[in-house]
């Protein structure tokens, strides 16, 4: 019973003490309208271009209530050190170099009137720290006209979900010193930080049969409208940072690739994606173009 005591007595002398301390612990909850061409807006509009939720090939034709399934693995350019400076208007380096790639499985199904309905989703597989959360995407498509080669199509797209990891306070960065070279903002921990990729568009695509129709080069053109907003959650010095920032814009992509009939069942893809973007940068903050490139592959299978 003596050693119960004791060790209650011990406990609350450790609570009392530690109480102080975390009552004293600011807690900053800013929130930022950010413009699309600043800094933290081309970060948003960069990740988010990622995850365009862009057709892999001419316009799906599905019998009603046929089905295929596919996946697609897209490129992500990597960041220089300075392209990954945006925090604070520009100056703070944030981890943007998350992943190479992004993946995402698709289930097609036809529908009445010649439509093609189409569900996406990416699993939420971590790398470097970054994790999509609950990402799914949502898709129409249907040929608008055909030709003896030619067809010309149009796609009806969105996406809603989340992305998550150590942004503004990257695991290498918490390990160093707060106030050291190499962690100038004093982060005392990995953040936790999520980014809303939402966004929706529509795409005209045109493509043409060759040959014996086994292949079918495409051009596409896709403008989008994206939303992205970002929380914040990072331990910096001895404050929680729980700010949030918001953006919204729209813009433009063009593929242009190939669809090729591997087999009656397998088909493969491969596109290249060019979506434009600007940044205005200090200490001139004149508008430069850092725009986002892709190179997507797609393979898909029909019963």
């Amino acid at each position: 019973m003596r050693h119960a005591t004791a060790a209650a007595l011990l406990l609350n002398l450790v609570l009392a003490a530690a109480l102080p301390a975390a009552l004293a612990q600011d807690v900053l909850r800013d929130y930022e309208r950010e413009a699309f061409d600043s800094p933290e807006g081309w970060a948003m509009a960069h990740t988010v271009s990622a995850s365009l939720n862009l057709g892999a090939g001419p316009a799906a034709s599905l019998s009603p209530w046929a089905w295929r399934v596919s996946a697609e693995l897209g490129s992500i350019p990597h960041l220089s050190r300075e392209e990954q400076r945006v925090g604070f208007g520009g100056y703070k380096l944030e981890d943007m170099n998350k992943s190479p790639v992004f993946g995402r499985g698709r289930l097609h199904v036809g529908l009445p009137a010649a439509i093609t309905a189409e569900l996406s989703w990416t699993p939420p597989l971590e790398i470097n720290g970054g994790r999509p959360q609950h990402l799914f995407g949502l898709a129409l498509e249907r040929a608008l006209w055909r030709g003896d080669d030619w067809t010309l199509g149009a796609r009806l797209f969105a996406v809603r979900g989340d992305a998550r990891g150590d942004t503004t306070c990257s695991r290498s960065v918490a390990r160093q010193a707060p106030g050291s070279a190499g962690n100038l903002y004093g982060c005392r921990a990995p953040s936790d930080d999520t980014l809303r990729m939402d966004h929706e568009g529509a795409e005209l695509m045109l493509s043409r049969r060759v040959g014996d129709g086994r292949w079918q080069p495409f051009v596409a053109l896709a403008p989008t409208r994206m939303n992205p907003y970002v929380e914040i959650e990072a331990l910096v010095f001895d404050s929680l940072d729980l700010s949030e920032l918001e953006s919204s814009g729209r813009v433009q992509t063009l593929s242009a690739g190939t669809l090729w009939q591997l087999s009656p069942q397998w088909q493969a893809s491969i596109a290249l994606s060019w979506t434009p973007l600007d940044v205005r940068r200090p200490p001139q903050f004149g508008s430069q173009s850092q725009d986002f490139w892709s190179v997507r592959l797609g393979l898909g299978w029909q019963p």
